[in-house]
């Protein structure tokens, strides 16, 4: 009984401990975001940049606004602070818990996201999904090149928010899916996150219900 209570609350522990430590990437990267695009997608920082700009080609669909960040203007539109998103959280969990360990981490985010999502997986979740991973993998590599720079602590924060501004326009790096670039993209088991499902908990409970409201149409 004592080894079951012991086991169970190194257990409890270890899940406390990795959702502080989600937290707190979900919280820098959040201020990354207020601070270079000048609004956040994740937490809400400040009253947030709206997108009052017309899209820019080839990303159509997409409302945007400038910015002008250490000297380099940015053109803003969601889904690239999503792809930033992806990136410097990447980075981040690289240069402090390794290549192996990040790439877990956010294939399990993928997972919990796909898996629950309460209104289904459409095509274009997936291709979402695999932009986002094709990030990750652009993250980790920035990760470990702070790691070989010797970095520690804010510095190597700060060197992995700048570096991943910079590498916006790196060719490895995907603001949107409908980029051409996603069709050269390898399998998502080749970016780190092997048998993620096509369906989630939502399809598969909805499926007999929507199997019966076929055959009521007939």
């Amino acid at each position: 009984m004592p080894l079951i209570k012991t086991l169970t609350a190194l257990i409890v522990i270890s899940i406390l401990i990795l959702a502080a430590y989600v937290l707190s990437i979900i919280w820098r990267v959040s201020l990354a975001e207020d601070d270079i695009f000048g609004r956040s997608e994740l937490i809400k920082i400040s009253n947030g940049r709206n997108f009052d700009q017309p899209p820019r080609e080839p990303y159509w669909g997409q409302p945007t606004y400038t910015v002008l960040y250490r000297g380099k203007e940015i053109v803003v539109f969601k889904q690239k602070i999503n792809g930033y998103q992806h990136m410097y959280g990447s980075a981040l969990a690289d240069f402090e818990i390794g290549t192996r360990l990040s790439r877990l981490l956010f294939a399990a985010n993928e997972w919990a996201e796909y898996c629950c999502d309460y209104n289904g997986v459409s095509g274009a979740d997936l291709m979402d999904r695999k932009k986002d991973l094709a990030n990750n993998k652009l993250g980790r590599k920035l990760g470990e090149l702070a790691r070989q720079r010797g970095l520690q602590g804010t510095a190597a924060e700060g060197f992995l928010k700048d570096i991943c501004v910079q590498a916006m326009d790196h060719p490895e790096f995907l603001p949107y899916f409908v980029d051409r670039r996603f069709l050269a993209l390898p399998s998502e088991a080749e970016l780190g996150c092997p048998y993620l499902p096509k369906r989630n908990i939502f399809n598969t409970l909805a499926k007999p219900f929507i199997r019966l409201a076929a055959i009521m149409k007939k």
